[in-house]
């Protein structure tokens, strides 16, 4: 069986993961502070969009609209001019109701006809579920209503400095059918590296692979 695959445009990533992430499938990037999630999730719906002609939608829980449109133009990604089209979706939402937030993306998706969502980040529904358990319930839950919709799913969090999980509280990696670890190391000659931590039905890289932040977006490079 050929399994269909979702090009990231995220140079030299596609390549170590047998041509991109498996369509229809749910893809955690995680990682610490400065380790470059904005730009690996904007990179993707851009591309998605523009190169692809997937409409996509990004829903914040952090950051306004403006300061993503405002990072994606260091880039030179006019993610405004994608709105206008009907082509990208801004959401800024603050994750109170899962239920009532999920129902938005589905209506929101099903207007423009999306292919790809993106949620940044989920470590924020960490902080209102206590419950490790009732917590993957529900990523299991959401995950699998916004993958009903025919989309690829990618979701962030955040790695605490001090911590040996892939997020907060070490829940939300059990959800996801992939996950990609990006890493910042100050002392090394690249400073920024990512690593494919798993990924079904796909003969992915066990490398670390560096990266580096060019005028273009990421680039990964071979090893």
């Amino acid at each position: 069986m050929v399994i269909e695959r979702v090009p990231t445009g995220i140079s030299g990533l596609d390549e170590l993961i047998e041509g991109g992430f498996v369509k229809n499938s749910s893809i955690l990037v995680t990682g610490k502070t400065g380790s470059g999630k904005t730009t690996f999730i904007t990179q993707f719906l851009h591309a998605g969009a523009r190169v692809y002609k997937d409409p996509g939608i990004l829903v914040s829980t952090e950051e306004t609209s403006r300061s993503i449109r405002n990072h994606c133009a260091r880039y030179g990604w006019n993610m405004e001019e994608l709105e206008n089209k009907g082509m990208l979706k801004i959401l800024e939402v603050e994750p109170f109701s899962i239920d009532t937030l999920v129902t938005t993306i589905e209506k929101e998706a099903q207007l423009i006809h999306a292919k790809r969502i993106v949620i940044d980040s989920v470590s924020m529904f960490e902080m209102y579920i206590d419950k490790q358990l009732e917590m993957r319930k529900i990523l299991f839950k959401t995950l699998r209503r916004l993958k009903d919709l025919g989309t690829t799913v990618v979701i962030t969090a955040e790695i605490p400095e001090d911590s040996q999980s892939l997020s907060r509280y070490g829940v939300i990696e059990f959800a996801a059918d992939a996950v990609v670890v990006l890493q910042y190391m100050s002392l090394t000659k690249y400073k920024r590296s990512l690593m494919v931590r798993k990924m079904r039905d796909t003969n992915h890289s066990q490398d670390i692979h560096p990266f580096e932040m060019m005028a273009t977006g990421i680039n990964v490079l071979s090893i």
